[in-house]
């Protein structure tokens, strides 16, 4: 998905499909679920849900430090599937 679209629900995507939604895209966890900003795909799945960033007291600061954890689940996935990929050249 290259463009942001409307909220998707989280829980109807496979792996692969979370992982080419769009940073920032919204979300939600299931059909009337709580609604979250996507922040990445890799061992686990990083979404900030509005109610946590709400209760934080600290809505930019949680936002932020969500993006921050998501780029560093992103960029551990992507060094995997570059390693993964070159054992199997190597083999």
């Amino acid at each position: 998905m290259a463009r942001f679209t409307k909220t998707v629900n989280i829980w109807d995507l496979d792996s692969e499909q979370r992982a080419a939604l769009q940073v920032g895209q919204w979300v939600s966890a299931g059909e009337n679920g709580p609604r979250g900003r996507f922040f990445g795909e890799g061992s686990s799945t990083v979404a900030a849900w509005v109610g946590n960033a709400k209760g934080s007291r600290d809505y930019r600061g949680y936002m932020s430090t969500m993006h921050n954890y998501g780029k560093v689940v992103r960029a551990t996935a992507a060094l995997v599937a570059l390693r993964n990929s070159n054992e199997q050249v190597a083999a």
